[in-house]
């Protein structure tokens, strides 16, 4: 039997007197560090269950009978994903009102409050940083983040940092299997904020271990953290005096995609040309093709007698 990953099949279909009753078989569980790729995949097996309604299918299976799409949960819900229900059922009213949205709960799930108790704990120790292209005009008085995580909290409501003018960090919490952004809302009350960015900054040096590795193309190396903090190497100059000792010479570096950070000898003759390519196509190429993992257009130089980490305004890529 197919179930909410299945993408472009109906999972059950039944007729109850006028209605024409399309079920989605959910089996995934709403636990803080899975909820939001549930939403996602179920929001693409409703989006499938739409395309159904509105092409005109629907109704030449049952004519005359009203569209209801019905989610059949084999977890309880929590508050996330019964805001993220009642969001789409309000959407689709809205919208033409091509069909009603329904879902049940499990039969075993008796006392339905449980359903909605959201497990969230905040802890210090689990705290890391996140860092942010700000490709605002204005910089300095505003924020606009490109490509941002669809699913990140509204950023205003989030303590934040600015870096180098153009750049911003925040502070993400390991729930697990995923990260999650950290709001004033969901921080306790007491907070010290400027404590928060020295715990996040200790725990990214104890726990984040960055290795240099050349590329593809000898003399120019990048920067691997396991994949989900390679752009946050911009806030420890202090790797970039590692790399540049190596190299004995100043460095280049660019940071096309969050989790791609380059980097080669600022005095060679070919290598920085040979790198910003390379560099330029994968931010074109992910432009296109997965505009989520943007990171920056900027190229930034470190200077290893005064370790200092600027943005080079004579290049870009």
């Amino acid at each position: 039997m197919s179930t909410v990953r299945d993408r472009n099949v109906i999972d059950v279909t039944l007729t109850e007197n006028d209605r024409y009753v399309l079920i989605i078989n959910d089996d995934l569980p709403w636990s803080f560090g899975e909820r939001q790729s549930h939403a996602r995949t179920l929001q693409d097996k409703i989006n499938d269950y739409l395309n159904y309604i509105v092409s005109g299918q629907a109704e030449e299976a049952h004519p005359g009978c009203r569209c209801v799409i019905r989610v059949s949960a084999e977890h309880p819900y929590s508050r996330y994903g019964m805001d993220f229900l009642e969001k789409v059922r309000e959407f689709l009213k809205t919208h033409e009102d091509p069909c009603d949205l329904e879902w049940t709960h499990p039969e075993d799930d008796r006392e339905w409050d449980d359903g909605f108790s959201d497990d969230f704990v905040f802890d210090p120790s689990k705290v890391f940083v996140r860092l942010k292209k700000n490709w605002s005009r204005n910089p300095l008085d505003e924020i606009s983040l490109m490509a941002s995580d669809e699913n990140a909290p509204d950023y205003q409501n989030m303590p934040m940092y600015r870096y180098m003018d153009s750049f911003v960090y925040f502070f993400m919490q390991d729930v697990g299997n995923a990260f999650t952004y950290l709001t004033y809302d969901n921080l306790p009350e007491d907070t010290d904020v400027q404590e928060l960015q020295k715990t996040a900054f200790a725990n990214m040096a104890a726990n984040v271990h960055y290795q240099l590795s050349e590329s593809k193309i000898k003399g120019v190396y990048g920067f691997l953290a396991g994949g989900d903090f390679e752009a946050e190497s911009l806030l420890f100059p202090e790797l970039f005096q590692q790399a540049a000792d190596m190299l004995n010479d100043d460095l280049l570096i660019s940071v096309p995609t969050k989790d791609i950070v380059f980097v080669t000898k600022a005095n060679d003759l070919f290598l920085p040309g040979k790198m910003l390519k390379q560099a330029r196509d994968m931010f074109e190429t992910n432009l296109r093709q997965t505009p989520h993992l943007l990171f920056c257009r900027d190229v930034f130089h470190y200077n290893r007698k005064d370790n200092t980490l600027t943005i080079d305004k004579r290049r870009t890529l």
